[in-house]
């Protein structure tokens, strides 16, 4: 039998947060009468390297490349996207990228930063390179460099977040689902540091299983998180987790994201440069 493995990797912006996904995941979990390890794959291990294990049940991807995976055939199961419980989020299962200065930078619009250092995360990402760039790739004028210095990979959003507090970088762009989370997990993070400008909204990462886990068993745990807010007795698992509820993800909505892309190239902006 296939040993079934989940990850919440790319939200457990600190130990309470961790604890509070796995809490919760791990209930539902048991109510399918199914079991998942969790498995943490943390930077420097690619989180691409992460998507492609087998027995993957559970576990967060990123809009972008599971649209793409979509794309070029390798269908992952959606098994549940989450909603927020920030009002920001107005009840809906998407996500925004922040665009991040020091506090003391002097610059009101992203158009005040041309010229300076940017910083990014990897190029996998919606929220770190995806919807940034199609951002930026308005600004720049027929494709060209709108920065001095364009580095990377940083990793993951906390190492963005100390390159820029350290100087090494004067603007980045962090999922915001993330910075919400980690305003409440641990704030301290995040001082020094403020919120230039916003992408805009798009579907937020979502649950799946892996191409190699047969749909009736995604289906179980699908049922399971659909209807958890439902529940009292998952009150606060859900609370902890700063879930609102689950609900079952649209795959046309993330095959949008492509265009992003496409945008952005046809801008003759492949890179954040």
């Amino acid at each position: 039998m296939m040993e079934l493995i989940a990850s919440t990797r790319m939200y457990d912006v600190a130990p309470a947060a961790q604890a509070a996904w796995h809490a919760l995941l791990g209930a539902a979990q048991a109510r399918a009468g199914l079991d998942a390890r969790f498995v943490e794959y943390r930077w420097p291990t690619p989180i691409g390297e992460l998507w492609g294990l087998p027995g993957l049940y559970g576990a967060f991807m990123c809009g972008w490349p599971y649209a793409l995976a979509l794309q070029a055939g390798r269908a992952y199961t959606a098994v549940a996207s989450v909603v927020p419980d920030w009002p920001a989020y107005q009840g809906q299962p998407r996500y925004r990228s922040e665009f991040l200065v020091r506090a003391d930078s002097p610059w009101c619009t992203l158009a005040d930063a041309a010229g300076s250092r940017y910083g990014w995360m990897v190029r996998d990402s919606q929220s770190g390179w995806n919807a940034p760039r199609a951002v930026l790739a308005k600004l720049a004028i027929h494709g060209g460099a709108l920065f001095s210095e364009s580095k990377g990979p940083y990793g993951n959003p906390r190492g963005l977040l100390r390159a820029l507090a350290g100087n090494e970088i004067d603007l980045t762009a962090v999922d915001g689902w993330y910075l919400d989370l980690l305003r409440v997990h641990d704030a301290d993070a995040l001082a020094g540091l403020r919120t230039l400008a916003y992408t805009p909204w798009t579907p937020n990462p979502l649950l799946v299983a892996g191409p190699d886990v047969d749909s009736a068993t995604a289906a179980r745990l699908s049922r399971v998180l659909l209807t958890m807010h439902e529940d009292p007795q998952h009150a606060q698992l859900l609370r902890d987790a700063r879930v609102a509820r689950f609900v079952l993800p649209e795959a046309a909505r993330y095959v949008r994201l492509i265009d992003m892309e496409r945008e952005a190239l046809a801008r003759g902006y492949p890179e954040i440069r």
